[in-house]
């Protein structure tokens, strides 16, 4: 993917320089290791916590890897995009108030330049229902770390005011210096501007997870980082892995959960996104967490869950969420005008009946089985 040049115009010479995302609905499981070593099979697994949530790593090598290098890179990623950590890289570009002067960092981690990359490109895909520029709305409604207060026609039309991934309301772009990167900088047209990546970050946090282990010669492993999940080779049996999927029940937790279907997944990630945990209950009426970017509030278009296998993870968590707020019908328009990005979907949406419907790509018809 090329990486765009600075290219500013108008911008004061006083620069500033700093240097230095739904509840689980996936679950792994088929080829797993009771511990962490299974010697028969070479099963290794790690399991811990990350991102506000659990991970686990399964792999089939006779060398086990240090615990420390998939901690590492998680808590590295958390150090650029996590909104709960104060002093995180993209809360200090939140933090950044001057509209008259550029936001500056060296991205040396790259993880904040690819994740606008990719959220450019998946925004101009969606037409605009990816946005990781919607942060303002979803502290409005209460689904970040504020309360949510009083939120009428007048408030979301405030905040929508400086909404978009559109240069005069929120840019990045990257400086180059004879041909190599040297610093980024971001440009805000209103000082509320703010981001959040949520709604991709935990399916590029399992593409890098799964790098480590391709890079160390692994064919056969299985990541699955908060329900986003990235498999590669085949499980301990020659398998493909096979990952569950949660039937949309309203109140379910992870103790009392139901599958819907077992997928068998390889060579792809399997992300999911819904909005039958997580909603505020307002006058009678659910409201989701899945914000419209393109109207300000909850997407209300009867979809509960959208489930997605996708080449990267990036791609199946931020079209989970995407598909979400397009709805049903649109998401199948989506399938039919980009064949080519080969992806495959499950969709569970209310059947206005106290129950709801299923519909899957053939694709994903063709993986799939009963649990």
């Amino acid at each position: 993917m090329m990486r765009k040049a600075i290219n500013f115009q108008g911008i004061p010479a006083s620069l500033v320089l700093a240097v230095p995302f739904v509840a689980a609905v996936l679950t792994a499981c088929g080829g797993a290791a009771t511990g962490n070593h299974d010697k028969e099979s070479g099963m290794q697994q790690h399991l811990g916590e990350a991102q506000g949530t659990t991970y686990s790593i399964k792999y089939i090598s006779e060398e086990r890897i240090d615990d420390a290098v998939f901690e590492d890179l998680l808590d590295m990623i958390d150090r650029e995009v996590s909104l709960w950590r104060p002093n995180s890289r993209i809360n200090q570009i939140n933090a950044w108030d001057r509209t008259d002067s550029l936001f500056g960092f060296v991205d040396s981690t790259q993880i904040i330049g690819p994740l606008w990359a990719l959220s450019e490109e998946l925004h101009g895909l969606t037409k605009g229902a990816f946005d990781p520029t919607v942060s303002p709305l979803v502290e409005l409604w209460g689904f970040g770390l504020s309360e949510m207060g009083n939120v009428g026609a007048s408030e979301v039309d405030s905040v929508m005011a400086f909404i978009g991934m559109v240069p005069d309301r929120f840019d990045m772009n990257e400086e180059e210096e004879a041909g190599y990167y040297k610093s980024t900088w971001v440009r805000k047209g209103d000082a509320r501007a703010a981001l959040d990546f949520n709604a991709i970050a935990q399916g590029y946090s399992v593409d890098l997870l799964m790098e480590v282990l391709r890079e160390r010669g692994i064919q056969n492993a299985m990541v699955e980082l908060g329900g986003e999940v990235v498999c590669r080779g085949t499980n301990a049996s020659g398998d493909p892995w096979r990952i569950a999927v949660d039937r949309p029940i309203e109140g379910s937790t992870e103790q009392d959960r139901t599958f819907e279907m077992i997928v068998a997944v390889q060579d792809r990630a399997i992300c999911t996104s819904g909005s039958y945990r997580k909603y505020h209950e307002v006058d009678g009426r659910k409201m989701s967490h899945t914000i419209d970017p393109g109207t300000g509030w909850p997407a209300a278009n009867g979809l509960l869950s959208a489930t997605v296998m996708a080449s990267t993870g990036a791609y199946a968590d931020a079209l989970a969420t995407a598909f979400m707020v397009l709805g049903a019908e649109q998401t199948k328009a989506f399938l039919t005008l980009y064949p080519g990005l080969g992806l495959d979907v499950l969709l569970m949406s209310d059947d206005g009946q106290g129950g709801y419907a299923v519909w899957s790509s053939p694709g994903f018809a063709a993986v799939s089985s009963q649990p």
